[in-house]
């Protein structure tokens, strides 16, 4: 008889168990996550990942609900729309591009549209949520298909947020 998998959604705030920021499992007591960059399961301690999350934002879910989870990409990235600044969009500008977070337990990635129709690293996040810039942009959240929808209007591009 062969072992089986129990899967964790990791839920701490401002993440929920309906929308979670992490997907682990553990057979016996070795742990696995998903990486959202790569979309493939890690065995903690590899990328420097030392350890699973604290218990307390550990959620079990249905081996059904994990295969829900990791196939739907869409549903671990936070979406934004960015303006230069507050006032910007307080006046009714256009956003400048679209910004996207994938935090995985490797690593963080933030990324902006930028010119060439490509993702590459931005700050823009990190600023926005650093109370210590003198001048952050202004950030608002918005859905995967604004975000398309958004690059479209912008840009002229379609697909720029398939994974």
């Amino acid at each position: 008889m062969s072992e089986q998998y129990e899967y964790f959604v990791k839920a701490a705030p401002p993440y929920t168990e309906d929308r979670p920021s992490g997907l682990w499992r553990r057979l016996g007591e070795q742990w696995d996550y998903l990486s959202l960059l790569d979309w493939e399961w890690h065995s903690v301690g590899e990328a420097g990942v030392q350890s699973p999350p604290s218990p307390q934002v550990l959620y079990p879910v249905s081996a059904e609900r994990a295969a829900v989870l990791e196939a739907d990409r869409q549903g671990w990235v936070r979406y934004w729309a960015r303006y230069t600044d507050l006032q910007d969009w307080e006046e009714g500008e256009l956003p400048t591009t679209v910004v996207r977070r994938r935090q995985s337990p490797d690593r963080v990635l933030d990324e902006a549209f930028l010119v060439g129709d490509t993702w590459g690293a931005t700050r823009s996040i990190f600023d926005f949520f650093d109370p210590r810039p003198s001048s952050p942009p202004h950030l608002v959240e918005i859905t995967p298909d604004e975000a398309e929808g958004l690059l479209q209007e912008l840009r002229g591009v379609t697909g720029a947020t398939e994974l």
